[in-house]
C-alpha cells in the first residue's frame, strides 16, 4: 500500500528506493516474519515504514535477506581430469594393430578369426573366451581404422575422467557384457567380429558417469539429461549403419557400459586417485586379453 507522505513519529523509516518495486518486495519480506510495514512517498522516494517497536527487529531481518541476496552461488565443481589419460587409447591401438598383423600372417599355424570370433553357440559349446578374442580381430583395414579412431578417443575421454586402468577395465567390462549377451541372441552359425562393442560401451560408460556427476548437481532435469541423451543420439548415429553391422552387439554394448558408469559414478571420485587401484585395473585389462587368447589358440 501506499501513502503520501507520512510524518508521523510512530513510524521508523527502513527502507528507501526510487523504485516502487523495491520497496513491495521488502514490505513482503517483511510481512513473511509478521511485521506490518507500509510504503509512503518522502522526499520524492519511496520509503517502507513501520512502526517503531518493530523497526529495530525489521532493519535486521532486511539486512540478512540482503546479504543472502550477495552471497555467491557456488559453481559446479569441474570433474577431476586425470593425467596420462592417452596412455591406455596408445596400448589399445597397439593391441589391435598387432593382433590383425597377427591374424593376417597366421601366426602360430591358427585360422585367428576362427578361433576368435564370437559365434552364437557360445552358450553349447561355453567358449566364453571369445566375447574378449572377437573384440581384437576385424574384417578388413577399414574396419579396424573406424574403431581405432573411434576407440582411442572415447577411451581417452574416459581415462580422463576416471582414470586409464579403471576406464579400460571398465570398457573391457562392458564390452565382454555385450559380446555375451549379443552370443545368447544370435543364431548359432552367425559369427561377429569387431572393437565396436567396446567403442560402445566406451560411449556408455561415458554417457552414464557423466549423467550420475549431473544428476548430483542442482541443475535442470535437461541439463542432467544432457549426457544420456547425447549419448543415445551418438549411438543412433554411429551404430546402426550398414548390413554387415552388428546392430544388437552395439545396442548390447552402450546398455552394458551405461550399467557400469552408474555404477561407477556412484563410488567417490577419490578412489580413483589411487595409483595402486588404477595399476591393478590396467594390469587386469591386460591379463584378461592374453588369457583369452591363450585358450583361443590352444
Amino acid at each position: 500500500m501506499i501513502t503520501p507522505e507520512d510524518s508521523s513519529p510512530q513510524l521508523v523509516e527502513v527502507y528507501r528506493s526510487l523504485r516502487l518495486p523495491d520497496c513491495e518486495q521488502q514490505t513482503l519480506v517483511l510481512s513473511a516474519v509478521g511485521i506490518h510495514s507500509m510504503t509512503v512517498v518522502r522526499g520524492g522516494m519511496f520509503v517502507v515504514v513501520v512502526p517503531e517497536e518493530s523497526a529495530e527487529l525489521a532493519l535486521k531481518h532486511l539486512r540478512e535477506v540482503a546479504q543472502e541476496a550477495t552471497v555467491p552461488v557456488a559453481e559446479p565443481k569441474a570433474p577431476k581430469e586425470h593425467p596420462r589419460a592417452w596412455t591406455g587409447s596408445i596400448l589399445y591401438a597397439l593391441i589391435m594393430m598387432g593382433v590383425a598383423y597377427a591374424a593376417g600372417r597366421g601366426w602360430f599355424g591358427f585360422d585367428w578369426l576362427e578361433s576368435g570370433s564370437l559365434n552364437g553357440a557360445i552358450p553349447s559349446t561355453h567358449e566364453w573366451w571369445r566375447v574378449v578374442t572377437a573384440l581384437t580381430l576385424h574384417a578388413d583395414v577399414g574396419h579396424l581404422i573406424s574403431n581405432l579412431v573411434f576407440g582411442v578417443v572415447l577411451g581417452y575421454l574416459a581415462s580422463r575422467s576416471l582414470g586409464g586402468g579403471i576406464a579400460w577395465a571398465g570398457i573391457l567390462v562392458g564390452a565382454m557384457m555385450g559380446n555375451a549377451l549379443d552370443a545368447l541372441w544370435m543364431p548359432e552359425e552367425q559369427r561377429s567380429i569387431g572393437a565396436s562393442t567396446a567403442v560402445f560401451a566406451a560411449l556408455g560408460v561415458l554417457s552414464a558417469y557423466a549423467w550420475v556427476l549431473e544428476t548430483a548437481s542442482n541443475l535442470r532435469w535437461a541439463k542432467r539429461l544432457g549426457p544420456l541423451i547425447a549419448g543415445v543420439m551418438l549411438l543412433g548415429f554411429l551404430g546402426a549403419g550398414g548390413e554387415r553391422t552388428d546392430v544388437v552387439a552395439h545396442v548390447t554394448g552402450f546398455i552394458s557400459g551405461c550399467a557400469l558408469g552408474v555404477i561407477l559414478g556412484k563410488i567417490p571420485e577419490q578412489r580413483f586417485d589411487s595409483r595402486t587401484l588404477q595399476l591393478a585395473a590396467g594390469a587386469f585389462t591386460l591379463i584378461a586379453v592374453a588369457v583369452a587368447w591363450l585358450f583361443a589358440l590352444r
